[in-house]
């Protein structure tokens, strides 16, 4: 009896589709914090396979964000005290969403509040929205069939030991088998949509390397979780512009920044690019 180990290739499942659906007949859900009317024209925009909820307030939000929310549209207008709920709500009811910040603004902001992983601005259209929301939610299914899976084969391994390879017919380990078989399919399917920035995005948020757990140990709570509180070439503020405003960087992937200032690139992602040199 072979003990189970990483996900395989495996062949195709609609992995989206699985990992996101925890509500009766239902699929992936998205969570619209909106005060304005934009919920009911995303609802609209959005695929019928994504279940569109209005939140319009943390209240409300406590009885429809559950582990089915996948993906939060958070409108940056909203003020500070109300994201600031909306992301302890989220972290506390479905610790691995991903987080859409849309602003009415032209050019992408800084949120001190919120650790956003894409962001929309004006104008948003149909497709950009479909887009941008459609890769979230695959990001979202991916990293939570990452968890089921390596789940799985932590209870298979453990069953094999019980079983110490006598009986490979037991019912239980049958079942746990045929599931980590459905998880690895669904993983492959989202491997090859997703591209390989955005595969390494979804690993380092389940399991950050040391370095930077560290690192988040040592930042304060007004920090966001992956972008540095400055540059480190020019010593450029990143969560306070001199006129009370949160600026001086551009995100240009997954966990690499560009300072706005000096042009100095920082990628957390790699302990070995924590000082990269000056852009020319």
């Amino acid at each position: 009896m072979a003990t189970a180990t990483g996900p395989p290739d495996g062949t195709e499942a609609d992995g989206v589709a699985d990992a996101g659906r925890t509500r009766e007949d239902g699929g992936p859900t998205v969570a619209v914090f909106d005060d304005s009317t934009r919920s009911a024209l995303y609802r609209r925009w959005l695929p019928d396979t994504f279940e569109v909820v209005a939140v319009r307030s943390v209240v409300e939000g406590r009885r429809v964000v559950d582990a089915s929310t996948v993906v939060a549209l958070v409108r940056h207008e909203l003020s500070d005290s109300k994201r600031e709920a909306i992301a302890d709500l989220l972290d506390e009811r479905s610790p691995l969403v991903r987080t859409v910040l849309t602003t009415s603004r032209h050019e992408p902001v800084a949120d001190q509040v919120l650790d956003e992983d894409a962001t929309l601005c004006e104008p948003i259209d149909r497709d950009s929205l479909r887009q941008v929301v459609s890769q979230q939610v695959a990001m979202a299914s991916y990293g939570r069939l990452l968890v089921q899976y390596y789940e799985c084969t932590a209870r298979l391994s453990a069953r094999e030991v019980k079983l110490r390879g006598d009986d490979c017919d037991d019912e239980r380990y049958q079942r746990l088998e045929s599931r980590r078989e459905d998880l690895a399919a669904g993983i492959k399917t989202l491997q090859k949509r997703l591209s390989a920035e955005d595969l390494r995005s979804v690993l380092y948020e389940i399991a950050p390397p040391e370095h930077e757990r560290a690192a988040r140990e040592r930042e304060p709570s007004t920090s966001g979780k992956y972008r540095p509180d400055g540059c480190r070439s020019c010593g450029r503020d990143w969560n306070v512009n001199p006129d009370g405003s949160p600026a001086g960087y551009r995100r240009l992937g997954a966990f690499v920044w560009e300072c706005t200032d000096c042009g100095t690139l920082h990628d957390r992602s790699d302990p070995a690019n924590q000082r990269v040199a000056r852009r020319r």
